[in-house]
């Protein structure tokens, strides 16, 4: 079994973000499935076009993506993703801060 994990690259001027640098954390390898990381772009126009190339490229059997909730005490899942492509700050292209 392959797994794609994702999270988001740094944002809002921040130099890391915990949401990726726990995927980073995650095994190689869990109970014989394949993990593969992925730092996805903060980007509206980029992040999906990201993942999809990735899907297609390692043709993973789960996709989890991992996302930072700024303010949130604990855990919670997105079961309904409705993106708007809308937030209370920029994102990195809007910010100058693509690498």
């Amino acid at each position: 079994m392959k797994i794609l994990v994702t999270g988001f690259d740094p944002f809002g001027g921040e130099q890391t973000n915990p949401a990726y640098e726990a995927v980073k954390l995650i095994p190689d390898e869990i109970s014989a499935s394949e993990i593969i990381k992925l730092e996805i772009p903060t980007v509206f126009t980029r992040s999906a076009k990201v993942v999809e190339d990735a899907i297609k490229k390692h043709n993973p059997d789960v996709v989890l993506s991992i996302g930072q909730a700024g303010g949130r005490s604990s855990l919670s899942v997105e079961r309904d993703a409705i993106n708007l492509a809308e937030a209370r700050i920029p994102d990195n292209e809007a910010m100058g801060t693509i690498v």
